[in-house]
């Protein structure tokens, strides 16, 4: 018998993504752009997610600095995209010397809440940095609600033989979440994974597999749609970014459930 692994990115892919972006500098909030996008059009920009629970920054004063944050409740951070290789101390020293506040981060929190009620996860917070100019731009609070289908598909693909698999930059706990509602080992959650993760777990599975699927939708998923032996570009909420993913994928679909007439 074939064994078989197929891997999911999150957001965009097996959750429809909500998010709100605040440009800490003027205030401003925004919802209508890629925050990888942003980043690619920066000279050096960094997608930094923050792994803590939703109500610790309700608890703290407003202006507390997202600094202040980190280094006295010993939150963890991960970079899962940048422009160029950044090392944690690269990141921490831009963080340590940004006056940006709580406030800038439980803002997009109040109006994620009012624009998704019945979100399914929330996947967290997160910071675009402008590395060269040693500042923080944004900060982004995301939600997600479960694709229609998906959890028909995933049962499916189960039932088929497919071990399922779930590879997303999101932070760890959503991650967990998330297999915990479908039903997947949680040994088989990668959270804060980086495009280049991503790969490398499409590669690893390759060695335990002989046929490994994977499911994206953004560009952050070039190298793992590249890597897999079958790659699948969903643009269920995302339009197609560039020829570059669509050279990368052997299939476009624009509902999750196409997967099953594709891997039958």
């Amino acid at each position: 018998m074939i064994s078989k692994a197929i891997v999911f990115d999150n957001s965009g892919t097996i959750l429809k993504r909500y998010k709100i972006i605040k440009n800490v500098k003027t205030g401003e909030f925004i919802d209508d752009i890629n925050s990888l996008t942003i980043i690619d059009n920066l000279d050096c920009g960094a997608l930094v997610i923050l792994q803590f629970n939703t109500n610790c920054p309700f608890k703290l004063k407003p202006n507390t600095t997202i600094y202040e944050l980190i280094s006295k409740y010993n939150i963890e951070f991960t970079v899962s995209y940048s422009s160029y290789k950044m090392d944690y101390n690269d990141i921490f020293n831009i963080i340590k010397d940004d006056p940006s506040t709580i406030s800038d981060i439980t803002d997009g929190i109040d109006l994620l809440i009012d624009k998704v009620p019945n979100m399914d996860i929330y996947n967290g917070t997160a910071l675009i940095l402008d590395c060269k100019n040693h500042e923080i731009l944004y900060t982004i609070t995301s939600a997600g609600v479960l694709f229609d289908n998906l959890k028909f598909t995933i049962d499916y693909l189960k039932d088929s033989g497919y071990d399922i698999f779930i590879a997303s930059g999101d932070r760890s706990a959503a991650i967990q979440y998330l297999c915990n509602i479908l039903k997947i080992d949680s040994s088989h959650g990668f959270p804060t994974a980086s495009p280049e993760d991503k790969r490398d777990i499409v590669k690893s599975l390759k060695k335990k597999y002989d046929n490994v699927v994977m499911v994206g939708d953004g560009q952050n998923d070039y190298y793992a749609l590249s890597e897999a032996n079958i790659g699948v570009l969903t643009i269920a909420q995302s339009p197609i970014e560039s020829d570059k993913l669509i050279s990368a994928s052997n299939y476009i679909i624009s509902d999750l459930i196409e997967l099953l007439n594709i891997l039958d």
